[in-house]
């Protein structure tokens, strides 16, 4: 049944149907032709007869009708044609009859009034299909005038059975429907071979359209003809290698929107006119909190931090313009968010909204560490700087004469003097280890001939102030590291320990191996640090007893510039300290 439903078989069918509308027209004319045509023929070769015999016929006989004579005659002439021959006078007497014995046609009435003999009046014969009286059956009779000059002598009149002649148009027709069957089953053997191939190619097509609708746009159609379904397979082949071509490049232009969108830093939502959410990054989900379920097709309002984005999304979609502001959300505090949302506009209408939070609490950060230090390098540089300016000035205005009090003021200046060169120095060294221009010469390092070589340039600090210092690190204790920087980070380490100690305090370098990493420590046992300064002891500028650190000449980088030498050999740094029991700073190093 599936073959009947297919183009093949419509196919098939309406070519059939046509030749065969086609033949039936042609036959129906051609029998009707052929018909009127073979009964033309039979009329034209029965009138020749008709007339031939006339020439034979005495026309002085058929006016005296003598009977027997004509009688003899007409069935002598019998014998060379197929048709009844009657001879009649010109009064409608029959004179002879090719079919009847003599005595039977001299009782044959008289024939002046059959419907032939009325009709040959003229030169042309004329036919006549009726029933015959005298055989009681449908006859075919064709009859011509016999002349004597301009006198009517008679008539021959020819006849046969209408019943052969039917027979004769029945062969006709039956050879007409013989040719008519022929034709039809030779035009459906030739539609079936046309439709097999056309079918074929089609076949071919629909497989390559259906390949190509499941995305195998490598796949060709067999080109099996130069025809209209060559031309169309070869279209098609095209066209799928035109859309493989661009899909492919659609897929990679898809990919690399994908990739930017999902390892792009800034958290990216993405709305529909409802606030509904229909798309989001990694990044947006980690900053609204999705854990554990699927957000998309929820209202971005109701997501665990949410609602600040929600009320961006919904100015944008209400005003159809842009917005952007920065915010503090509820659900992170400490952290700074930009947030940037954009209508996204198809044909006028205002069908979803894009949303853009960039996380700028570090820029913020730093930008208030740039202002403090701006602030601080300002204020450390400012009292060293008035300092020297006074004592400048009073000896400009006579002090320098003053030999009790000059020589105070120019120690004065020096020791600012050398405070400010301290302070350049150290905003040069931490400069330089923030610029990723520092490169480490990384070696094997005896850290105990090393702190050996720090006590002793700290000697006098220690002697001023009778600390006592432990190199505790064992012998051959190995480090890979830079010894420049790292002799820095334990200077700067050991003098603050010292610095800030208490007088007859104690000092200890430690070292330890753990996890694949080396821990040296320099702890003391001073005053300690509140713990509230903890978390900021690494910052620049900043100072416990800032009072008494501007006293002890520090300038408040030494740490942080211990912390970046750390960080850059790729370690960490740390302390541990508790008011009133002492101060452990640590670093670790890669072992």
């Amino acid at each position: 049944m599936k073959f009947f439903s297919t183009l093949k078989f419509r196919v098939l069918v309406s070519y059939v149907l046509v030749v065969l509308f086609a033949l039936a027209v042609t036959a129906f004319f051609l029998d009707s032709f052929l018909e009127r045509q073979a009964l033309d023929d039979l009329r034209g070769s029965m009138g020749t007869q008709a007339r031939l015999i006339a020439v034979q016929l005495d026309a002085a006989r058929l006016i005296k009708e003598d009977t027997v004579d004509i009688d003899a005659l007409v069935k002598k002439l019998a014998s060379n044609t197929s048709s009844r021959i009657t001879v009649i006078s010109a009064s409608g007497r029959v004179l002879g009859d090719s079919n009847l014995p003599y005595p039977l046609m001299l009782r044959m009435e008289n024939h002046l009034g059959r419907l032939e003999i009325r009709q040959a009046g003229g030169r042309d014969a004329v036919s006549v299909v009726r029933r015959s009286g005298t055989l009681n059956e449908e006859m075919l009779y064709l009859a011509v005038q016999v002349r004597d000059g301009a006198r009517l002598a008679g008539f021959v009149r020819l006849s046969m059975p209408y019943q052969g002649v039917q027979r004769m148009l029945s062969e006709l027709r039956r050879t007409v429907e013989f040719s008519f069957a022929l034709s039809a089953l030779f035009a459906l053997a030739v539609g079936w071979l046309v439709v097999l191939f056309i079918g074929r190619q089609f076949g071919e097509i629909m497989t390559g359209s259906k390949r190509f609708a499941e995305g195998d746009f490598g796949y060709r159609i067999p080109v099996g003809s130069s025809g209209e379904l060559g031309r169309l397979s070869g279209t098609l082949n095209y066209m799928a290698g035109e859309i493989g071509a661009k899909i492919r490049e659609a897929e990679l232009r898809r990919l690399e929107l994908e990739a930017a969108f999902r390892d792009m830093s800034e958290a990216i939502v993405v709305t529909d006119g409802g606030g509904i959410i229909t798309r989001l990054n990694p990044q947006a989900r980690r900053l609204m909190g999705v854990r554990g379920f699927d957000a998309e097709g929820m209202r971005l309002s109701g997501m665990p931090a949410g609602p600040e984005l929600s009320s961006a999304a919904i100015k944008a979609l209400s005003s159809g313009f842009p917005v952007s502001f920065e915010i503090e959300p509820a659900a992170a505090p400490d952290t700074v968010l930009s947030i940037s949302a954009a209508p996204i506009v198809e044909n006028g209408v205002i069908g979803g909204c894009v949303l853009v939070a960039r996380d700028i609490t570090g820029p913020r950060k730093l930008e208030a560490m740039r202002r403090d230090f701006v602030a601080n390098v300002s204020h450390e540089l400012k009292t060293p700087l008035t300092a020297i300016r006074g004592c400048a000035e009073t000896l400009l205005n006579g002090a320098l004469e003053d030999r009790e009090h000059g020589p105070g003021f120019a120690r004065s200046i020096h020791e600012q003097a050398v405070r400010l060169d301290n302070l350049v120095n150290d905003l040069l060294k931490i400069s330089y280890a923030e610029s990723g221009r520092a490169v480490l010469e990384k070696a094997p390092v005896n850290l105990k001939p090393l702190a050996e070589e720090i006590v002793v340039e700290l000697a006098a600090i220690l002697e001023k102030k009778h600390i006592k210092l432990l190199n505790l690190v064992p012998e051959n204790f190995l480090v890979n590291a830079d010894k420049d920087k790292l002799s820095q980070v334990l200077i700067n380490l050991v003098e603050n320990a010292a610095k800030y100690n208490r007088e007859g305090g104690e000092i200890k370098i430690l070292t330890e191996k753990e996890d694949g990493a080396v821990k040296v420590a320099v702890a003391d046992n001073g005053p300690g640090i509140p713990e509230a300064h903890l978390p900021r002891i690494f910052e620049r500028f900043y100072r416990v007893d800032k009072a008494r650190s501007r006293e002890m000449g520090g300038t408040g980088l030494g740490l942080s510039i211990v912390k970046h030498l750390v960080e850059l050999h790729g370690g960490s740094i740390g302390v541990e300290s508790a008011e009133g029991r002492g101060s452990t700073f640590w670093f670790t190093l890669p072992g």
